[in-house]
Order: structure tokens, then C-alpha cells, then sequence
């Protein structure tokens, strides 16, 4: 049977939803790396913004079993990236590149029309765990790495001074539901240069407040004598494969308060916080071309793992610098 590329949806029916989150564990599981990130999990629930999703299916009757799903796009026009996943028996068929075309077309840098439009440059194509697959798959569309992040891990329980605290003037305090218009103000401010991070809205904020792992307790806090929130951790503890793993889900300082040691502070008080709570390793994705805070996670007794490494069409002339 031929391949079946569906039109582009901006939101999926709960049924294929729930195929590509089925999807995204079998290729998990495959591969040791989930293939989608949380910013497109959460858009399979209905929950999406300037997003766009393909699916493809071998060809036959509806309700047949010609119809299971091969493979999925997803599309994320705000920060113009890409992420497919191919089902690991159904690789090599073409499948991945199958989406890679409809998803070109559908940019507004390319006709529709035009299967063999060039991959705009704007594009970044994410592939975690960067393994081998997924680099020829780049190289097969004439990509190039620009962009690593880099996941870290250290196990606990692990040695975290309690004396340690926040700058004279500071203190920690957990997050509250007035405080929300502050802390987009602040991860803003503290991800200015980040292309998914600093785009954060109040509304990306909620939609992560309402999933089951989000505690506020977790969210932790350093205000100012006035109350204002000056810097914030926010951790995540959830349950994956029998152990209960914490996160560095989100560490921002304000500029104001940068090299003041705010973030060394927070990101102690929540290891404590994550390991009273009786995680047994955190993890963290961190850029990997800063290395500032790189050094002050190593510092801190984290060790990278693994990387994820986003691609991209580099233009001409940049190429032939590089060469």
C-alpha cells in the first residue's frame, strides 16, 4: 500500500491524538528518547497557537488495518520549528521525508504547490538524543547542526548546603497565583535572547500550571522587599519508568539581580526541595553555547547525558565560511 500524507490540521481530533501520543511512546521506547518535545505534546490536546500537525498513514478503508499511523509532523509557526517521528518498523520508506516535503510546503516561504520547493532557511528541525538516524535524515535534506541542547542529570540524595541563601534583601517564598503577570514579566526579561523560552505567555504558563505534575510549592520564588519576584525555579516531579525523577524545569534570574548569586541559591534550594520530596535524580536541558551556567550545573554535580540538536538550512555562503 502507498503512503497517505493527511492535509495540515491545526487541531486533531481526540482519536489521533491519542495515536500520536501512542506513536511517541512506541518510537520512545525504541529509541530511548522521546521524539516530541512538551511544548508539542501539549498541542495534541487541543492546546495550540499558530501550530500545524500532519500524519502519515498507509493507504486503505477507513477502520482498516491499512490505516494504523506510520509517522507525524508537527509544525510550530511562533518559533518556526519542526519535529517528525517515523514508527521504528516503518523507517526507510520514505516516510520521514514524505513529511519533511509536506511540511515545507505548507511554510509561508513555499508553494504548496511545489513539492521540490528548497527547506527555508527559518526552519529548525529538532532531533533528540541526536542519534545516528536522525543525522542522516538532516543530512539527507541538506541540514546542518546550529543549535545543541544539552540534558543533564545527577542522581541524589546529594550533598546541598541548607545554610546556603539568598543575596541580603531577598527572600525565598513559594509561587502564588497573583504572581503570574510578574513571572512572564521576569522569564521574559531572563530569556530575552531564548527563542522558546522567552516567548512564554501567560496563557503557556497556565497550560503547564494545569497538568497533574505542576505543584505550586514547587514553583519556587525570591522576592524583593517589595514582593516582587526577582528570579524563580520551577521544578517538576513526575514518575518515568518505576523512578521518580525531578526537573529543572525552569531557572530564571532578572538581569537586574544576575551574578549576585540569585540562580545559585534557587537552584539549591530546589534540589533540596525536589529531594525532600524523595526524587531520585533531577534532570535539565541547558544550551549548549553558554557556558556560564553550564559550568555552574557541572559545579553543582550535574553531567551531561545526552544532547539535542536542532538543524537548519545554513545559507551558501555561510557554508563555504565554515569550510
Amino acid at each position: 500500500m502507498s503512503i497517505v500524507i493527511t492535509p495540515p490540521a491545526i487541531l486533531l481530533s481526540e482519536p489521533d491524538a491519542d495515536l500520536v501520543r501512542a506513536l511517541a511512546a512506541d518510537v520512545a521506547s525504541s529509541d530511548g528518547v522521546m521524539p516530541l518535545n512538551e511544548s508539542a505534546r501539549l498541542a495534541l490536546g487541543g492546546y495550540a497557537h499558530l501550530r500545524s500537525h500532519w500524519l502519515a498513514r498507509e493507504s486503505g478503508p477507513i477502520g482498516s488495518s491499512g490505516r494504523s499511523l506510520l509517522g507525524y509532523a508537527h509544525w510550530d509557526g511562533r518559533e518556526q520549528t519542526v519535529q517528525i517521528m517515523v514508527a521504528p518498523d516503518a523507517r526507510r520508506r520514505g516516510i520521514g521525508t514524505a513529511l519533511a516535503r509536506a511540511v515545507v510546503g505548507h511554510t509561508s516561504l513555499a508553494r504548496a504547490s511545489n513539492e521540490n520547493a528548497p527547506i527555508p532557511e527559518s526552519l529548525m528541525w529538532w532531533a533528540f538524543g541526536s542519534q545516528p538516524p536522525a543525522q542522516g535524515f538532516a543530512a539527507s535534506l541538506g541540514l546542518r547542526p546550529v543549535r545543541g541542547l544539552l540534558v543533564m542529570s545527577m542522581t541524589l540524595p546529594c550533598e546541598v548546603s541548607r545554610a546556603a541563601g539568598l543575596p541580603e534583601g531577598l527572600r525565598l517564598d513559594s509561587y502564588r497565583s497573583d504572581d503570574l503577570d510578574r513571572l512572564v514579566e521576569v522569564n521574559h526579561a531572563a530569556f530575552e535572547q531564548h527563542p522558546e523560552q522567552g516567548a512564554m505567555t501567560a496563557a503557556d504558563a497556565l497550560a503547564r500550571m494545569s497538568q497533574d505534575w505542576f505543584d505550586p510549592a514547587g514553583l519556587l520564588v525570591a522576592r524583593d522587599d517589595a514582593g516582587r519576584i526577582v528570579g524563580f525555579h520551577w521544578t517538576k516531579i513526575e514518575t518515568v519508568a518505576g523512578t521518580r525523577r525531578g526537573e529543572v524545569y525552569v531557572l530564571g534570574v532578572h538581569p537586574d539581580w544576575e551574578h549576585r548569586g540569585v540562580g545559585r541559591a534557587l537552584l539549591d534550594a530546589g534540589i533540596l526541595h525536589m529531594q525532600d520530596r524523595g526524587a531520585q535524580a533531577i534532570d535539565l536541558y541547558v544550551e549548549a553555547g553558554n557556558p556560564r551556567v553550564v559550568h555552574m550545573y557541572q559545579s553543582s554535580g550535574f553531567q551531561v547525558t545526552s544532547t539535542d540538536t536542532a538543524y537548519a538550512r545554513v545559507p551558501a555562503e555561510a557554508d563555504q565560511e565554515q569550510n
